[in-house]
């Protein structure tokens, strides 16, 4: 009996009755005072897969377009490739760049695609390589994606990247890495800030010096923010660099969420609530980036609790987060169609929307093979 092929229009719902195959495993948290927890998503199915993915080959070349916005891949491998949003294309020689929406590559062609620059100092070179360097941390890209899984300009990642490293560099330089890591209040107001320009309201004149406590000496203190940017000290901008040095600061932590049999994704609950939800249609698929999805987590798994706050850990808490933004009303646009014109298979890429939740859905011959839904900081 052929399995049944899961659309854009039954995944969502699919997942959350764990139905054809999809069922939920259990919730795992890095440690006791963690404020967050994993849950795996398993699914069982004869299916077979009709891709592979960009970690899983090395006969895709990616060269430096010469412009920022643009790399170009070439596919030399015999099979269709799978490439992520959010992947990282570490330079060599040039400036590392991020995939901002999600592709399939079929043998022997050769694209551009979009990406935003992900360390602001660094120069260009044409015809420069790149190497896979993972995928963006979740905070970036809960900073850059608004309605309809739509990327934000340039200097919004660079912001959301400056913010993130500084953030990474701070948990990482605590004695106490397994504890709570207050961000300091200058760089909070920072954030702030950035959100109100986004909304486009609000006097935006820089707070007078006394309304900022003393920064912590780890930390050096940034000077004034600027309209329409924020300007950190230039070891943040390096996103690779200290996303690299902070998952090994916390490698025996992150290492604790262990790929399970038939995991093909998982979602991320804090105390908040559901933070993502990511999964392929095959467990060939995730494992192939399983520990890349888990380390771009790495700062909201890591977050333990304050004064204020308790995280009551229930699985069915987990499972209940889950199913809640699964069954939000989603609106549904197309990003991107490619309809076949030499046998190659069609290709439809999808963006989600509902209320602070955006995502991407990919379809390749009619059938659902990633979703990642994320919730958004974006106003």
């Amino acid at each position: 009996m052929t399995p049944k092929t899961i659309s854009s229009f039954t995944i969502l719902q699919a997942i959350s009755e764990e139905s054809m195959g999809f069922r939920f495993g259990k919730p795992e948290r890095p440690n006791e005072s963690s404020l967050a927890c994993i849950l795996p998503i398993l699914r069982e199915t004869s299916q077979v897969r009709q891709y592979i993915t960009l970690p899983e080959t090395e006969q895709v070349l990616v060269f430096d377009s010469g412009t920022i916005n643009k790399v170009n891949l070439k596919n030399a491998s015999k099979s269709n490739v799978f490439v992520r949003s959010g992947t990282i294309f570490e330079g060599k020689g040039t400036q590392t760049r991020a995939l901002m929406r999600s592709a399939v590559l079929f043998p022997g062609t050769e694209v551009a695609l979009d990406v935003r620059c992900i360390h602001q100092t660094h120069g260009i070179r044409t015809g420069a390589e790149f190497k896979y360097g993972g995928i963006t941390p979740l905070s970036v890209d809960s900073a850059v994606y608004s309605a309809g899984y739509r990327p934000q300009d340039q200097h919004t990642t660079w912001n959301a990247v400056r913010r993130t490293t500084c953030s990474m560099r701070t948990m990482a330089e605590s004695p106490a890495p397994q504890q709570a890591v207050p961000v300091p209040k200058p760089v909070l107001r920072e954030a702030a800030l950035a959100s109100r320009l986004r909304r486009g309201s609000g006097d935006f004149a820089a707070p007078a010096a006394t309304e900022a406590p003393p920064q912590p000496a780890s930390v050096p203190m940034p000077p004034p923010p600027v309209v329409g940017r924020i300007a950190f000290g230039p070891a943040d901008d390096n996103l690779k660099q200290n996303f690299d040095e902070f998952a090994r600061s916390f490698d025996a932590i992150l290492s604790k969420a262990h790929l399970q049999e038939n995991q093909v994704g998982l979602a991320l609950i804090t105390d908040t609530g559901c933070k993502t939800i990511e999964l392929f249609d095959l467990a060939a698929s995730w494992e192939a980036i399983h520990k890349d999805a888990v380390k771009r987590m790495g700062t909201e798994l890591l977050r333990g609790p304050d004064n204020t706050s308790v995280f009551e850990y229930k699985p069915e808490n987990a499972v209940n987060a889950v199913r809640k933004v699964l069954g939000l009303d989603y609106k549904t646009n197309l990003i991107y169609e490619h309809k076949p014109s030499n046998g190659e298979p069609h290709v439809a890429i999808f963006g989600l929307t509902a209320s602070r939740y955006v995502g991407e859905i990919v379809e390749l011959d009619g059938r659902v093979i990633h979703l990642n839904i994320l919730e958004t900081a974006v106003g």
